[in-house]
């Protein structure tokens, strides 16, 4: 069972979000070669905090040719590129205290809106890769098919509409801690709240989707990546739906 736990810390300190200073910059020579989140996750250094993390667990940022700081959230983008953990927070340290510039040995422009265009990219690809796992087969989608589901197999991931009718989530997470239980994070699965119903419909191509699962397997992982990224820029669910489900 996948858990859902933050990204583990490579160093004993914890995130400092009061400086930017005094920080050795880790930038790379190019787009990661090996795909981030799998056998290998190097270990990155945030130009903000000065944390250690794995690359799956932040964002890398590249300077466009009118040296503009763009985030790459797909790892993809050409040049030189500066890792910042996946955190509004750590952005808007990292602009604050203008470290880009410092990272890239250049003036460079960032400007508050990064953080929030990072949060849309982040948003945007959670939505494209939950439509890639539906093509593949390994989404399930409704409210019965989604309580069978849960009854006859080990779900990687629970997804609730955040403005679905409250009667109906009740059923599917008190369904869900009835199988698996409330005191062992491991045996859960992840549970995520942040899209409405009809921004997972246009990524799923219905009109609206209040209730789905994503099979345990490759889709799973590469989408609890992006969401647990995603979670650093907003809840990934209410945090009173769990003590309501019973």
């Amino acid at each position: 069972m996948t858990q859902n736990l933050p990204p583990t810390q490579t160093n004993d300190s914890k995130p400092d979000l009061t400086s930017g200073d005094d920080i050795d910059f880790d930038t790379d020579n190019g787009p990661p070669k090996k795909k981030i989140g799998g056998k290998s996750d190097p270990v990155r250094r945030c130009i903000s905090t000065g944390t250690s993390l794995p690359q799956s667990a932040m964002v890398r940022f590249v300077v466009s040719p009118d040296n503009v700081v763009t985030p790459d959230v797909a790892n993809c983008l050409p040049g030189r590129g500066a890792w910042v953990t996946a955190s509004a927070e750590a952005i808007d340290l990292a602009i604050s205290k203008k470290v880009f510039s410092r990272a890239f040995k250049q003036s460079v422009k960032a400007d508050i809106a990064l953080t929030e265009q990072t949060h849309q990219l982040l948003f945007r690809r959670c939505l494209d890769i939950l439509g890639f796992a539906k093509r593949a087969g390994d989404l399930i989608l409704g409210f019965e098919q989604v309580r069978e589901e849960i009854r006859l197999s080990e779900p990687s991931c629970l997804i609730e509409a955040l403005d679905g009718a409250s009667d109906g989530r009740k059923k599917v997470l008190s369904l869900a801690k009835a199988v698996f239980g409330d005191d062992d994070v491991e045996e859960q699965p992840i549970i995520v709240g942040c899209f409405t119903s009809e921004e997972l419909g246009m990524a799923l191509g219905r009109e609206r989707v209040i209730h789905a699962i994503v099979k345990e397997g490759r889709s799973a992982r590469n989408w609890i990546i992006e969401v647990e990224r995603l979670g650093g820029f907003r809840p990934l669910r209410p945090s009173d739906w769990m003590s309501l489900a019973v």
